[in-house]
């Protein structure tokens, strides 16, 4: 039985490399890249909807690096949104209950975390690795 083994060639490589931050940057970017059109408008829809309504929710102070320092390496797993929001509204005044800023936070910081998983799955699309279940059964 022989198994065949992929050719990693560096532009391959490079190619994989920006697809990631292109997802990075704006959720569903990098699959906008690979002309993976349903799944950009699916990620894009689902991580940037949760984390405008968190924003929405917390009334703009939801993103914070300087009151939600830990927070922050959540929501900037979503970089654009969370600068954008941050640059913007993240220093304005705290006018609401405690409670629904917290809530605020946790979505945006959800949103940023699931966004890390939409990078790694773009950096796998491009890469190929990606095998459905006859293309293993084949190997195995």
């Amino acid at each position: 039985m022989s198994v065949s083994r992929k050719v990693v060639v560096p532009h391959m490589i490079l190619r994989s490399f920006i697809v990631a931050v292109l997802a990075w940057l704006v959720p569903g970017l990098g699959h906008l890249a690979l002309g993976r059109y349903a799944k950009a408008g699916y990620f894009a829809t689902l991580i940037l909807g949760m984390f405008a309504l968190g924003v929405a929710v917390g009334e703009g102070a939801s993103v914070s690096s300087s009151r939600f320092p830990a927070h922050a390496y959540g929501q900037y797993c979503a970089y654009l949104p969370a600068w954008i929001s941050e640059h913007f509204w993240g220093s304005g005044h705290q006018a609401m209950t405690v409670a629904r800023l917290e809530l605020g936070v946790v979505f945006t910081t959800v949103a940023g975390i699931l966004n890390v998983v939409v990078v790694v799955d773009a950096y796998e699309t491009s890469r190929g690795e990606k095998q459905t279940e006859s293309t293993a059964e084949k190997v195995a």
